[in-house]
């Protein structure tokens, strides 16, 4: 599709800035078959206890709502079984547990899509298409899920959005993750879906992908980044903007995509667990609160 800047004025300061986090890391490691040590580990499952205390305290502490993105796994021999369905299995033993919002990555494959949507109806747990090609092809799925009162979400790069029908998804869709690192483009793109949700008098979020990683000062967050990018532990959040410094650092880049009407909210992709949760929700979201009602931590 084509982007171009809205002549229809948006704000970024509609709502208050909703705030949530992907734990996907919180799965487990898939066996690498190109490894010469691979088939020599035990099977690993996920210690689901320690995803719902990391959920559940998010939640409490201010985060708006937790994610388990395409990457999470329930077990390390995910080549022996289907996995497709892992995200949503465990947000639906999640979900009766915290006190807020869950959300769950599905492939938009028909009959996978047609399963997520069975296991969450009722649950409260949402979920979120990715690698979807074309969207007005699952309306009857996606409207069968909208009549179960399951919120829907599209996760998009800054290239999948150019060609993706901007109709169809303003139309469907309750909101879209966009992974893109410049926000001009990130902004084009707001504009042109936003544009297309109010056509069908529907309200369509935008919520933008920020890897973080959070210490007390740059050169910190710079070694510890490092160190996760060597054991590859950042590899679910390529493509993703990045942050490595301060809470002061996390808030500003926040601030600035606000004020450039880039997003109206944020997904957080943290380097690592649970240190990025404790630092945002002890951090970053007081300081976003104090920024709001005129005050600031620096």
């Amino acid at each position: 599709m084509t982007l171009e800047l809205s002549s229809t004025p948006h704000t970024a300061h509609d709502r208050t800035c909703a705030i949530g986090m992907d734990l996907s890391t919180l799965g487990v490691e898939v066996f690498d078959g190109s490894s010469d040590f691979g088939e020599d580990f035990p099977v690993e499952s996920c210690n689901m206890a320690r995803l719902a205390a990391l959920a559940g305290a998010g939640l409490n502490d201010g985060l708006a709502q937790v994610l388990l993105g395409p990457t999470f796994r329930l077990r390390s021999d995910t080549h022996l079984r289907e996995s497709w369905l892992d995200a949503v299995q465990a947000a639906t033993k999640l979900a009766p547990r915290l006190t807020g919002p869950i959300t769950a990555a599905v492939v938009a494959d028909e009959y996978v899509l047609s399963s997520a949507i069975d296991q969450v109806s009722g649950t409260g747990v949402g979920l979120e298409l990715h690698r979807v090609r074309d969207v007005a092809a699952l309306e009857p799925l996606l409207e069968r899920a909208r009549e179960a009162n399951i919120d829907l979400s599209i996760a998009l790069t800054g290239s999948s959005a150019r060609e993706i029908d901007a109709d169809a998804v303003g139309r469907l869709i309750n909101w879209v993750r966009l992974r893109e690192p410049d926000p001009h483009i990130a902004r084009e793109i707001r504009y042109q879906l936003r544009d297309a949700a109010n056509v069908h008098q529907r309200d369509l979020r935008i919520v933008a992908d920020l890897f973080i990683i959070i210490s007390a000062c740059e050169a910190d967050a710079q070694e510890r980044a490092e160190l996760i990018d060597t054991i590859g532990a950042d590899r679910y959040a390529k493509g993703a903007p990045r942050v490595l410094g301060t809470v002061h650092d996390v808030a500003d880049h926040i601030e600035s995509w606000l004020a450039l009407s880039a997003a109206d909210a944020f997904t957080l992709l943290p380097g690592s667990l649970p240190t990025d949760l404790a630092s945002t929700v002890r951090g970053v979201l007081p300081e976003l609160s104090a920024r709001e009602h005129g005050g600031s931590g620096k």
